[in-house]
């Protein structure tokens, strides 16, 4: 029984997190009634929405065994530069387009940078974090600016009564999961994160796949961004500012190995709407506002401590399968060289 539990666990790594929602979701009904109504529910997916698209292109570069700290710069710029477009041209379909093709070819610019240089994807995130976000302020001269009222569709809007953040968030998310377990670029993304060094023996497209993957996680910062943008109302100089550390947190609590090799989409998503729970709690009770960066850091840490502890369980179940291989293969030789020299011995 244990071990089928353990194996269920093992293949579906999104089943933690999954529990831990409703564990402590359970917590909050029980805390304050208010916590069931439907409204706060859509609320609360509304609010992970954002964090969730960004999760799921992150979800991708991770496996890899990359990482993306410019994400929320990107989200920035990407706003930035919709708004200053839609002032100065008044032409939504030319603002939608240049910026979500600006979002694309800024992540896409992470991983040039990372193949063409060898540089630490941390490290090279991070100096691409400082430049999307000074382009963007001197764009726009760190002005606030409004954007038109129909804008406000993507972010408050409904379809069928249901929010258009969650449809997208439900398009973004079943295309996520039918590439990364039904497409080759999700097999070759595994592979790279297992091991660059076999991945690139083997002959993979290592590039284009670091490429693809940086390139689709500045897709969904657009996405994410345009629908922030019109959540808020309008290009704010705050907007952005550490979401990228949320995401990551998101992506690591839904079971994405932080040193790459495996991840869910799923999970990832899981991971976003946990830490909306744990805003939506702190508010019940009301909590004083600064101290929710302290709980979420604290989360974020206890989620790399528990991906450490279980990536150096796994070393040692994999040590010690291989040991007793070994053992098993030298028994096998030291029998079958018996078994010769008995032989030739009954010869004689």
């Amino acid at each position: 029984m244990k071990n089928t539990i353990r194996t269920v666990f093992t293949r579906q790594k999104w089943l933690p997190i999954a529990i831990a929602n409703v564990a402590f979701a359970t917590l909050l009904a029980l805390v304050s009634p208010a916590f069931l109504s439907l409204s706060n529910f859509q609320s609360m997916l509304v609010q992970s929405g954002v964090t969730a698209i960004m999760a799921v292109g992150m979800t991708f570069i991770i496996i890899t065994a990359g990482i993306d700290i410019s994400m929320g710069a990107i989200l920035f710029f990407t706003s930035a530069l919709f708004a200053q477009l839609m002032l100065d041209t008044q032409s939504y379909l030319l603002a939608f387009t240049a910026a979500m093709c600006c979002a694309t070819l800024l992540g896409a610019i992470n991983g040039l940078l990372v193949i063409r240089f060898r540089m630490s994807p941390l490290i090279t995130t991070l100096a691409t974090y400082s430049i999307y976000r000074g382009m963007a302020i001197h764009m726009t001269g760190a002005q606030n600016i409004p954007v038109p009222r129909e804008m406000g569709f993507l972010g408050n809007g409904r379809v069928m009564g249901l929010p258009v953040p969650i449809i997208l968030l439900f398009v973004i998310v079943v295309l996520g999961v039918y590439v990364l377990n039904h497409t080759r670029l999700g097999v070759y993304a595994r592979a790279m994160g297992s091991s660059a060094r076999s991945a690139r023996e083997s002959n993979l497209p290592s590039n284009s796949v670091t490429v693809l993957v940086y390139g689709m996680g500045g897709f969904v910062t657009g996405v994410a961004a345009l629908i922030l943008l019109a959540r808020v109302g309008g290009l704010q100089s705050g907007i952005g500012i550490g979401i990228e550390f949320t995401v990551i947190a998101a992506v690591i609590l839904g079971g994405t190995k932080l040193t790459g090799g495996s991840g869910t989409v799923i999970g990832s998503v899981f991971g976003a709407f946990f830490l909306v729970l744990i805003d939506n709690g702190l508010n019940l009770l009301n909590a004083s506002p600064y101290i929710y960066d302290i709980v979420r850091g604290v989360v974020l840490l206890a989620a790399v401590v528990v991906d450490r502890v279980s990536a150096r369980r796994q070393e040692q179940v994999l040590s010690a399968l291989r040991a007793s291989r070994l053992d098993e293969a030298s028994s096998s030789r030291c029998t079958r060289g018996r078994d010769g020299e008995q032989a030739l011995l009954g010869q004689r």
